[in-house]
């Protein structure tokens, strides 16, 4: 399961995206009316500010999740009272599917075989709204105006319902237990506002707002995604070294910085394979992160990490760097192969250091920290030396 604290913050970003456009729906009255005037415009400048950066970074699935928001943006100011009715019927259906299908394929080339598909599929589904818009089907509507419950859930049919109750379950358990929780945070929010929006649509400007929250939370979305790939390291998730770069430039005058690596790593990886000790470096990767006394871990660069604890002295940082690498050295690693399952355990060592007038600055002080990882290798491994 997540942690609770991580499940917070991906959860509240977009939520207060959200929240903000809920209370301008409840405020309405008291913003001038020339802003809902604009607000189309709006609406369209950040979608397209959303198409290039996805395009720009190759986040392909705000393509696909956009472009029909986009064209139902459209059906709805364009449309016919009745052909937006049934607009509102399919898509409140329809879409949400939509967002959980984008949310959970994988990111692919748009101009890669899957690409193509995902493009024939949009368009299929595009089609096929637009065609029973326009020729609507008595036998489908029918079924869509089954009514499953006792209250009345009006505008909102009642499959509707059940389908959104559905994809919010799958969207809660992936914000639980699957590692993307920025993603699965954002959409989970994502699937909420398009639900409040929908129910809420006979209200003035429900839909202008309703629409340019999702962008919003797609767009701020994306802006963490940049950030993430810049400053995170893709297989570990911890933060890189450029991120500590940033990090070391605002530390104050005290600190303590230590250089971990993982003992004979390059041994495992020539006995079991690189994609077994890539598991490893996501197992050692988790202690780290959860360093106590205010520490952080980033990836320094293949086996090696780096500790960093701010306003720390060299010996309280030593006891907690040295039960992360206790709670490392008895926690067993299974590695399995088609016949077997072999148990296994992953040491590190380490050399901490507080830094000192005489550095110039904390590059030195992560110098004399890689010296004493050093000692901790020629001192028999599994160590953590304090210098």
């Amino acid at each position: 399961m997540n942690n609770l604290k991580a499940i917070s913050i991906n959860v509240a970003i977009p939520f207060f995206v959200a929240l903000i456009f809920a209370f301008l729906v409840y405020y309405q009255e008291k913003i001038p009316s020339f802003i809902f005037d604009i607000m189309p415009y709006i609406f369209y400048v950040l979608s397209a500010i959303v198409i290039v950066i996805s395009w720009h970074f190759n986040r392909n699935r705000f393509l696909f999740v956009l472009f029909p928001l986009v064209l139902l943006y459209i059906g709805f100011e364009f449309l016919p009272a009745s052909k937006a009715t049934l607009l509102f019927k399919y898509i409140s259906i329809i879409f949400p599917l939509h967002l959980l299908i984008f949310l959970i394929l994988s990111e692919r080339g748009l101009f890669s075989l899957w690409g193509n598909l995902k493009i024939a599929f949009v368009v299929l589904e595009l089609a096929i709204i637009v065609w029973f818009v326009e020729y609507p089907n008595s036998m489908i509507l029918d079924i869509f105006n089954i009514k499953l419950f006792v209250f009345d859930s009006f505008p909102l049919s009642d499959v509707s319902i059940v389908v959104g109750l559905f994809i919010l379950f799958i969207m809660l358990s992936l914000v639980l237990f699957n590692h993307f929780l920025m993603y699965n945070g954002s959409f989970l929010l994502i699937l909420i506002s398009l639900y409040a929006t929908l129910y809420f649509v006979k209200i003035n400007n429900v839909i202008e707002l309703g629409f340019i929250a999702i962008v919003l939370i797609i767009l701020v979305l994306l802006i963490r995604e940049a950030y993430r790939l810049a400053f995170y390291d893709e297989l570990t998730s911890l933060p890189g070294r450029r991120a500590l770069i940033e990090d070391m430039a605002k530390l104050g005058r005290k600190y303590t910085l230590a250089m971990c690596d993982i003992d004979h790593f390059k041994k495992f990886n020539d006995t079991y394979g690189h994609d077994t000790g890539d598991e490893v470096l996501k197992m050692v990767a988790t202690k780290l992160a959860n360093v106590g006394g205010g520490g952080k871990a980033y990836r320094y660069g293949g086996e090696e990490f780096t500790l960093l604890f701010p306003s720390k002295d060299v010996d309280e940082s030593y006891i907690y760097a040295d039960i992360l690498r206790e709670n490392i050295a008895k926690s067993p690693f299974v590695v399995r192969n088609k016949k077997s399952a072999k148990k296994i355990f992953i040491n590190i060592s380490a050399g901490i250091v507080q830094n000192s007038a005489k550095d110039k600055d904390p590059f030195a002080t992560m110098k004399r920290a890689d010296n004493a990882l050093y000692k901790a290798k020629d001192a028999g491994r599994n160590k953590v030396v304090k210098a």
